[in-house]
């Protein structure tokens, strides 16, 4: 999945931007702790830039992130990957643990963040207007590739910038699909600092390096 994104370095994401082509951010203050529902810049097209909630409004729930085997099966979906998609610009982002899929994990109070070697990479997305005119997108998932495995089931689609332009401008789905393949370069994985759990807490301290890794939650009535 993807559970928080971080922005926090606008000159290298502008600096990437720029070498692709793609138009300015707008200039914004660093967000270290950025929570589903929140706005975001998003890149609609080569040329073209928009601030969006993070979180779809479907029927029935509000999610963050699609996966790519739910679009493939859903025509509604299928028809936003063609006509709607977008790269969201982010430097890290943070996940937690699935247990569920992972027992290792299972007690383990921990929270990993992870960046590409360049402090700056592109997550592919979708994006629709509610009902109600506002813009919204959400992240697509897909399989872990092997440093995500470890701890989760599901990883954010990263879009290599050498594919930027032809996950903008493709049409035929099959070629679009190639792209949402698990990211294949090496990425920066480690366990952070607790205090990014909170989504109120917004500051350098979400990415920290976690003084103890692998903290086994204390169980429930047990003293100290």
């Amino acid at each position: 999945m993807c559970g928080r994104l971080n922005v926090h370095d606008s000159t290298a994401i502008q600096k990437l931007m720029s070498g692709l082509g793609l138009p300015a951010l707008p200039s914004r203050p660093p967000r270290y702790n950025i929570t589903p529902t929140s706005p975001v810049d998003v890149v609609l097209a080569m040329d073209d830039i928009a601030e969006m909630e993070w979180a779809i409004e479907f029927r029935d729930f509000r999610h963050p992130n699609t996966k790519v085997e739910t679009v493939k099966r859903r025509p509604d979906l299928q028809k936003l990957l063609r006509d709607n998609r977008c790269l969201v610009p982010v430097n890290r982002f943070y996940e937690w643990p699935d247990p569920a899929v992972r027992p290792k994990w299972q007690g383990i109070k921990t929270r990993f963040c992870i960046h590409t070697p360049e402090d700056v990479m592109l997550l592919g997305g979708i994006y629709r207007i509610n009902p109600h005119g506002v813009m919204q997108f959400n992240i697509l998932t897909t399989d872990p590739n092997e440093q995500i495995a470890d701890f989760h089931h599901r990883m954010p689609v990263i879009v290599p910038p050498a594919k930027a332009p032809a996950w903008m401008r493709r049409r035929d789905l099959a070629e679009v699909y190639a792209m949402t393949e698990p990211y294949p370069n090496e990425l920066i994985v480690y366990e952070c600092d607790g205090f990014v759990d909170s989504g109120r807490n917004d500051d350098p301290r979400c990415m920290q390096p976690a003084a103890r890794t692998g903290e086994r939650s204390q169980p429930q009535g047990q003293l100290l």
